[in-house]
C-alpha cells in the first residue's frame, strides 16, 4: 500500500487591477502585459518541483492573488494540463480560483469549469458604497452580485465570499446590511475578517499619520459576537476563527495550513513547506520570470521595485545553495522539531476542534512539554479549555488567540 503522504499545490498569480490600500499580499496592478511571461515561468517552476513529490497525490490545488480571476479560461486549462502531467492529481482534488467581481466575466468562469477547478473563492469584502471605496475595491455590490450570480450560473456548487469587517467609522448595522446581503445569496463558505493594519501598506501610513482611526475594540467585539451568532442560525458552522461553512464545504486547503501539512508553492513572493523545509520564492514578476526562463527583466517602475526589493546578488543565478528545485527560491528554512511543534500548536488552535493532546504529544514528543506552560497559561486564564482529549480556545480565547500564542512563541512571557 503507497503511504506517502498526501501534498498540495499553491499557486500565485500576482496581478490585479488596482492595489488595494490595506493589502499586504505581494500583487501588482497594471502588469497585466506580464502575464504570458509568468504562465511559462509558472510552467518550468511545477516542472522543477515535481520529481521532488512524485508519486504524493495533491489533494488540493489553489489559484491564490493577486486576482487569479484576470487569467482566461485557457490559461488556466494549461497550468491543468500541465499539473495532471506531472503530478498525481487526486480526481476528487478540491481546486479553488479566487475571484474579484470586477474581472469576473462568464467565458472564464466557463473555461475555469471546464479545466477542472471547482470552487471560487469571491473578494467581495463589503456591499457598501463608501467602504469598498475606503478599501480601494474596483467593483460595487452590484457587481459582486452578479458575479456569484454568473458563478453559480456556470457551474459552481461551492462557492467563497470573502468579507472585511471592523473598517474605520463602519457601525454595527452596516456591518450587518453587508453579510445579511451576502447571506442572500446562498454562498457555500464564508471568510469573515476583521480589518489589519498591515506593516508598510498605505493604510498603515494613513493610521499613523492620524487620517485614520482604527476600530472601537468593544465595536469590534460585538461584531465578532453577533457574525459568530448570526452564521449559525443560518446553518454555517465556525471551524475556524474567521471561517464558517455549510456542512461538508470547508476549504480543504486552507486545512492543509492549519494542520501543518505540506504543500509546494510556486509565483512570484508564493511561500512553501517541503520535506520539512519552509521556502520563500522571488516577489518580483520580472525577476522570477528572468530566474525560471533566462529572459532579460523588463524595468519595473520605481513604487513596484519598492515593493519587490532585490534578493542578493548571488542567489540570483541558480540559487545552488539553497539546494531547492526552484531557481526562483530566494529563501529556505529547514524547520527544527521544536519549530515544527510550535507552528502545529499556532496552527492547530486556529480551528474551533483544537488539537488532539495524544497526538499531539506522540508527534511531538519532548517538545510537546516545552509547549504545556503556556497551553496551561492559556487555561488558567480562560482562554483555552480542555475536553474529549483536545485543547481548544474559548470563545473568549479566539477573540484572544494572539495572547495565546504570543506565550507558546515566547515561553519565557508564562
Amino acid at each position: 500500500m503507497d503511504m506517502r503522504p498526501p501534498v498540495s499545490l499553491y499557486l500565485h498569480v500576482p496581478f490585479c487591477t488596482v492595489k488595494c490600500g490595506y493589502c499586504d499580499f505581494n500583487s501588482y496592478a497594471s502588469l497585466e502585459e506580464q502575464i504570458p511571461a509568468w504562465e511559462t515561468a509558472l510552467q518550468e517552476e511545477l516542472s522543477r518541483w515535481a520529481p521532488a513529490v512524485a508519486g504524493r497525490p495533491v489533494a488540493t490545488l489553489f489559484f491564490g492573488g493577486g486576482t487569479p480571476s484576470l487569467l482566461d479560461g485557457d490559461a488556466v486549462a494549461r497550468i491543468m494540463a500541465t499539473v495532471r502531467s506531472l503530478y498525481a492529481l487526486d480526481p476528487e482534488a478540491e481546486i479553488t480560483l479566487e475571484a474579484n467581481p470586477e474581472s469576473v466575466r462568464r467565458e472564464r468562469l466557463l473555461g475555469y469549469r471546464a479545466a477542472g477547478v471547482n470552487r471560487l473563492s469571491m473578494g467581495v469584502q463589503s456591499l457598501d458604497t463608501v467602504e469598498l471605496r475606503f478599501l480601494d475595491r474596483a467593483h460595487d455590490a452590484e457587481q459582486a452580485r452578479t458575479a456569484f450570480t454568473l458563478a453559480r450560473d456556470a457551474g459552481f456548487d461551492n462557492v467563497n465570499a470573502d468579507l472585511i469587517f471592523g473598517l474605520p467609522e463602519q457601525s454595527l448595522d452596516g456591518w450587518q446590511r453587508s453579510l445579511e446581503g451576502v447571506l442572500a445569496w446562498g454562498p457555500d463558505h464564508l471568510s469573515c475578517y476583521a480589518l489589519t493594519v498591515e506593516e508598510g501598506t498605505p493604510l498603515a501610513w494613513r493610521v499613523a499619520r492620524g487620517e485614520v482611526t482604527e476600530s472601537d475594540p468593544d465595536l469590534l467585539a460585538a461584531m465578532t459576537d453577533w457574525t459568530e451568532e448570526r452564521l449559525g442560525q443560518a446553518g454555517y458552522r465556525q471551524y475556524e476563527i474567521s471561517n464558517f461553512a455549510r456542512p461538508g464545504r470547508e476549504c480543504r486547503h486552507n486545512l492543509v495550513y492549519w494542520r501543518h501539512q505540506e504543500y509546494v508553492a510556486v509565483g512570484p513572493g508564493a511561500h512553501g513547506f517541503v520535506d520539512g523545509v519552509r521556502y520563500s520564492v522571488e516577489r518580483s514578476p520580472a525577476r522570477y520570470i528572468q530566474a525560471l526562463t533566462r529572459e532579460p527583466a523588463r524595468p519595473e517602475p520605481v513604487e513596484r521595485r519598492a515593493a519587490a526589493e532585490s534578493v542578493r546578488p548571488e542567489l540570483v543565478e541558480g540559487r545552488a545553495a539553497l539546494d531547492l528545485p526552484s531557481p526562483a527560491a530566494v529563501s529556505r528554512e529547514d524547520v527544527t522539531p521544536g519549530t515544527a511543534a510550535i507552528d502545529a500548536a499556532v496552527m492547530g488552535l486556529r480551528l474551533n476542534d483544537g488539537i488532539d493532546e495524544g497526538e499531539f504529544a506522540s508527534a511531538h514528543g519532548e517538545h510537546w512539554a516545552g509547549l504545556r506552560p503556556g497551553l496551561e497559561w492559556g487555561i488558567d486564564a480562560g482562554l483555552l479549555e480542555r475536553g474529549d482529549g483536545r485543547l481548544r480556545l474559548t470563545r473568549r480565547g479566539r477573540r484572544l488567540a494572539n495572547e495565546v500564542f504570543v506565550r507558546l512563541l515566547e515561553p519565557s512571557l508564562v
